[in-house]
């Protein structure tokens, strides 16, 4: 960003961190972290992962969910997502634990509060891997290998849920 929007000149200096300062007109915007949310939705032992389909990170695993869009709130994304991706939902959402990342995408790099939900899912029924994931596999929590997964926020997430597991639900499909 190089011209101020409150003035017009050419006058933006970036302060390295979030603040973008106008030398002209002392104008200031900030460039906040972006929310996202993540589901950990386990069964016997498994979670599930998505694969992802498209950069960043592409062909790494992932977990289910995604940006949080203006006006919803955390659960109501996470709702989102699950549909979008995998045609499922949840009856049940607990928050786990939060992180932050840094996610570039198309040569921009934002920093991100993830925020991870424990969910319940009464059904698998019709479920598919769709829009930003390319596929979903279980993989079983002691064969998980961290540096699979795409984001440090996610392997962050996923180490605490190793040191802390205690099954809470029935067999993966």
């Amino acid at each position: 960003m190089l011209h101020c929007p409150n003035c017009g000149l050419q006058s933006f200096e970036f302060d390295g961190n979030k603040v973008y300062r106008c030398k002209a007109c002392h104008y200031e915007f900030f460039f906040n972290a972006a929310t996202a949310v993540g589901a950990l939705i386990e069964k016997d032992g498994d979670l599930l992962t998505g694969v992802r389909a498209r950069a960043p990170g592409q062909g790494l695993l992932d977990l289910p969910g995604g940006f949080v869009d203006p006006d919803e709130s955390l659960e109501q994304a996470l709702k989102r997502e699950l549909d979008e991706e995998l045609s499922i939902s949840p009856s049940s959402m607990r928050y786990f634990s939060s992180g932050s990342n840094r996610y570039l995408y198309n040569n921009v790099e934002y920093t991100t509060c993830d925020v991870f939900f424990m969910c319940e899912i009464d059904s698998f029924e019709g479920m598919q891997a769709n829009d930003d994931i390319s596929e979903y596999r279980w993989v079983p929590l002691d064969e998980i290998t961290l540096h699979a997964f795409a984001f440090k926020s996610v392997q962050n997430v996923i180490a605490k849920l190793k040191e802390t597991y205690k099954p809470f639900s029935g067999k993966a499909p």
